[in-house]
């Protein structure tokens, strides 16, 4: 009998132990110690990161067009915080729209993806972090329509390879959002009708 309670006990350690493990790995994503989750395998979602408990992001949903793939209503989908355009070809010309409550400021960095979030939280983001990319200063023009973009960019087919990246959003030096995107090789995708394109950004990431 006591034999049977030793291992009863080690037992019910090991689950102990193994649930504190995956609740710091939550908690790495989600410094605010709220208990979430975050499945960084979805395209297409604004992650939004370093928030205190009851604060707002400066920029809660966005539109992003492209000028190549797609139709009109794909590339003009309302703001969102998830489901949003996702899926581009190198050498697209992509259209930033950002819901915000700032109208400078905000700034997108594409990095290589990373599937841990914390890596964002952890690294000081400059030219030189690993796997950076290019950026670009998110600025809506006062004298502009409504509906007019706050900054485009496209990722050139010479420079980097088709693939899985990130655009992190930050905001006074601080990241507070990221989202992933996967890019094509040009002349891949531009033919693929809407429910094509859906179906790719609802895949998870590396199938």
């Amino acid at each position: 009998m006591k034999r049977i309670a030793l291992l009863l006990t080690a037992a019910l350690a090991l689950i102990a132990t193994s649930a504190g493990i995956n609740g710091a790995r939550a908690n790495a994503m989600n410094p605010s110690g709220a208990t979430q989750v975050q499945d960084t395998t979805v395209l297409g979602k604004l992650y939004f990161v370093n928030l205190k408990e009851g604060e707002k992001p400066v920029m809660t949903a966005l539109s992003l067009f492209g000028n190549r793939c797609g139709s009109e209503d794909f590339n003009h989908k309302p703001y969102a915080a998830e489901g949003i355009r996702s899926v581009f070809e190198l050498d697209e010309w992509i259209e930033f729209h950002p819901q915000a409550s700032v109208g400078t400021g905000i700034k997108v960095m594409v990095f290589k993806h990373h599937a841990d979030l914390a890596f964002y939280q952890k690294n000081t983001l400059t030219d030189e972090t690993p796997d950076y990319i290019q950026a670009l200063d998110l600025n809506r023009d006062p004298e502009a329509e409504e509906s007019a973009d706050w900054g485009s960019f496209y990722l050139h087919p010479e420079e980097v390879e088709p693939g899985y990246y990130d655009f992190v959003f930050v905001y006074n030096n601080k990241v507070f959002a990221t989202m992933a995107t996967r890019f094509f090789k040009p002349e891949v995708i531009y033919k693929k009708p809407d429910a094509e394109l859906e179906e790719l950004m609802k895949q998870p990431i590396g199938k």
